[in-house]
């Protein structure tokens, strides 16, 4: 069967065709606007049609409220209550296609192919645009009743009038201090204020200490609560910024407990940008021997 996977994120929307062992065998960038749910439902049904797909998995920067694909919220593509998985039957009618958050597919990706292969309790957590993680407990993906586990980056790490707007509309979420979209903006280019900070400027070092901290904690308490063997980190953010990295694992060594930091293995993401494109791939592709799509 040839199974397409989709990665459609809050700034990028890209595509994969994979053969029979599930191997990436053609790729495709689909650039451009408009960005709202209609155009890109057209243009992700174009592009099936063009890789010759049998089965379609979706990864999309979104809080899906049910494995129909209906997206609760995405911040970043600014979608609400939108019946997304219902926009992509009507046009693929005869298509089977499965829909998911864009972290819990490269969760998945990473689980099945990369950096966590063998594993079956890994948190994986991506700082990029914004903040994502997903869970895997004893093997299976968690997803949670909602649709909506492994939200790290709206775990809250501050309070009150003060804390941080976020663009899901609440107030404090560690997204709101350390996505990519907000540090540029408070920031600006991240690279060169961790630069900075390497070289001991106070103000870079006292921003990316105060950041540290935070990350630390939403961490520690994830693992706290999880106890994986092994964490993955990934995203842009964190790919450019060493120094903070270094500055959260030093945090970590005091925010998470000892009894959760001693089984743990912190490593580096390896599929880069196709975690997604292979962890929605291989999600269908098993939930398709799993039992018939409708």
């Amino acid at each position: 069967m040839r199974i397409v996977g989709i990665d459609l994120g809050g700034t990028n929307l890209r595509a994969a065709a994979f053969d029979g062992e599930l191997k990436i065998a053609e790729h495709r960038e689909l650039v451009g606007e408009p960005r709202d749910p209609e155009s890109i439902a057209d243009r992700i049904a174009r592009v099936a049609g063009q890789l010759g797909a049998e089965a379609l998995g979706i990864g999309i920067a979104a809080m899906l409220r049910d494995d129909r694909g209906t997206v609760a919220t995405s911040p970043h593509l600014r979608w609400r209550d939108v019946a997304f998985g219902e926009l992509l039957a009507a046009r693929l009618p005869s298509l089977p296609i499965g829909i998911y958050n864009d972290v819990n597919a490269i969760t998945w990706g990473e689980v099945s192919a990369g950096a966590a292969r063998g594993c079956r309790d890994v948190l994986a957590v991506y700082v990029g645009t914004g903040i994502g993680a997903g869970v895997v407990a004893n093997g299976e993906l968690v997803t949670g009743a909602s649709h909506t586990a492994g939200e790290l980056g709206h775990t809250k790490v501050a309070w009150g009038d003060d804390a941080a707007p976020c663009a899901c509309g609440q107030r404090g979420c560690l997204e709101a201090y350390l996505g990519g979209s907000y540090l540029e903006r408070r920031y600006g280019i991240a690279s060169d204020v961790d630069a900075a900070a390497a070289a001991g400027d106070p103000r870079a070092l006292e921003a990316w200490t105060e950041l540290a901290t935070l990350f630390a904690i939403a961490l520690g308490n994830a693992l706290a609560v999880l106890n994986p063997e092994r964490l993955v980190v990934g995203g842009g953010v964190l790919a450019h910024c060493p120094t903070l990295v270094e500055l959260t694992a030093a945090a970590l060594e005091i925010a998470a407990p000892r009894a959760s930091l001693e089984p743990l293995a912190v490593v580096a993401a390896e599929l880069g940008d196709d975690a997604g494109l292979v962890g929605a791939a291989r999600l269908v592709s098993r939930n398709l021997r799993r039992r018939p799509y409708t």
